[in-house]
């Protein structure tokens, strides 16, 4: 998989969580310090100072950005084969594996240079460390968690909680409990040294009221909780979902008849601990619930639906058929595109791999013409260089959509961006001068209806 798409341009916010943080560490030699005020977004940029390294020693492309993350997605592999056999047995580890990696959400950042991928292979290990007592992986997984990002940071602490609940539930003892809440200090020290010098360096931890991502975490109430939590309620049956869903419905009905047995008390206190942990900033922030930050819960919902299922006591052809169909569900959520003017999260999805190719038809079409591309209107994730986006020479960037000045607008279904007026204005007044389409995805250049030009 990776080798197919080692030529894939950075996409949604890996531009800047990957690429343009890379490029910093990058053009200073790899020496450490705060990053530029523009694309500092409070997280440790672990990523960027990593793919930087990468850059230095085996080159300045794509694929060596892609198979950067190869290590991460190998440990998440092994993480999760090592936790369906423990949960599990040995006979339907296999079977975990297709579940969890054709979520939409895990192979949609999976084809990416994503910083959430690393945050979901520290979360397995340390899971595995705390299921298994390896104290080594507790402490690597959880010192993974502190430096990747916040929200790392927040799955962290929701692992912290787990393994208290967990403890108090098994009676393992006080001693038990601190032999493995000893491997959470490496973790917090480096969380609480990073956040204290970013607080030196630059007054603010998490954002600042200039950033452009300061109105997301504006503070709401009443009708906005509301809100966010139906948003919430979406996210968690969106993109193939609601089949794991409908087999856990299916076994709970079974265990209310008496034909089943409970599900394992500790992975329910897995999923509560880190869903309740990132899920509080979705709830009472303006728009911090993307699909991807609620990814370590999807896998602790995928390891409970699984272990449930195993413990049916059903045939095995049953069994099979069952995950069979859940697999099958959330490839099929790969395919799920919302009409024109609702949002979706391109980036959680498999959905957005043909806009690649149609973009690179789209700028051959503007340079085959000799249009100027500040002289095009755009939108996000549309409005970064080549340098940014390709790794290459291109310092053309697109101007931001203005329709008394833009001679084009370049407008594609994987822009959020743009809003009904928007698109009405469009319909209305513009006429498509050129339309690129594959699988769903499509990207249409716009000219003023006035206009004579071919």
């Amino acid at each position: 998989m990776t080798w197919v798409v080692r030529h894939d341009p950075f996409f949604w916010d890996t531009v800047q969580l990957a690429s343009k943080h890379a490029h910093f560490f990058y053009q200073h030699q790899l020496q450490w310090a705060v990053l530029p005020p523009l694309i500092d977004s409070g997280h440790p940029p672990f990523l960027g100072y990593y793919l930087a390294t990468m850059w230095t020693f085996f080159g300045y492309n794509l694929p060596v950005s892609h198979f950067s993350m190869l290590p991460f997605l190998c440990l998440l592999i092994w993480g999760l084969y090592r936790l369906a056999a423990r949960l599990g047995t040995p006979y339907w580890a296999f079977w975990l594996l297709p579940i969890v990696l054709l979520d939409p959400v895990v192979a949609g950042q999976m084809v990416l240079v994503s910083p959430d991928i690393i945050l979901l292979s520290f979360f397995v290990l340390a899971l595995e460390g705390i299921l298994g007592n390896r104290l080594v992986y507790i402490t690597l997984g959880v010192v993974g968690l502190s430096l990747v990002s916040m929200r790392g940071m927040m799955t962290a602490a929701g692992l912290g909680i787990f393994l208290s609940l967990r403890c108090w539930h098994l009676q393992t003892g006080f001693r038990y409990f601190w032999h493995q809440a000893g491997c959470f200090l490496p973790g917090i020290a480096a969380a609480t040294v990073f956040l204290a010098w970013h607080w030196a360096q630059t007054g603010w931890i998490g954002y600042h009221a200039q950033s452009a991502w300061a109105p997301a975490f504006q503070r709401v109430a009443g009708w906005g909780i509301l809100r966010n939590i139906a948003v919430l309620i979406w996210r968690w049956l969106d993109f193939g979902r609601v089949f794991e869903w409908l087999t856990l419905l299916v076994l709970s009905v079974l265990w209310w008849k008496k034909r089943l047995r409970a599900p394992d008390t500790v992975l329910l206190l897995l999923v509560g601990c880190i869903c309740f942990f990132l899920s509080i900033s979705a709830v009472l922030y303006q728009n911090l619930s993307a699909h991807r930050y609620f990814l370590p819960a999807y896998c602790a919902m995928h390891l409970l639906a699984f272990q449930w299922v195993i413990q049916s006591n059903q045939k095995q052809h049953i069994i099979r058929l069952t995950f069979l169909a859940l697999s099958i569900g959330f490839a099929t959520g790969n395919l799920w595109i919302y009409p024109r003017g609702i949002s979706m999260d391109w980036d959680a999805t498999l959905a957005h791999q043909p806009y690649h190719a149609l973009r690179a038809e789209a700028l051959t079409y503007l340079d085959q013409q000799g249009i100027d591309y500040q002289s095009v209107g755009s939108a996000f994730p549309n409005l970064n260089t080549g340098i940014d986006l390709m790794l290459n020479d291109d310092k053309r960037r697109f101007s931001d959509i203005q329709f008394d000045q833009n001679q084009l607008i370049f407008v594609s279904n994987v822009m959020n961006d743009l809003q009904a007026s928007d698109f009405h204005r469009l319909d209305t007044a513009w006429i498509p001068r050129k339309r690129f389409a594959y699988a769903g995805v499509w990207i249409v250049l716009y000219q003023p209806a006035h206009s004579t030009t071919r």
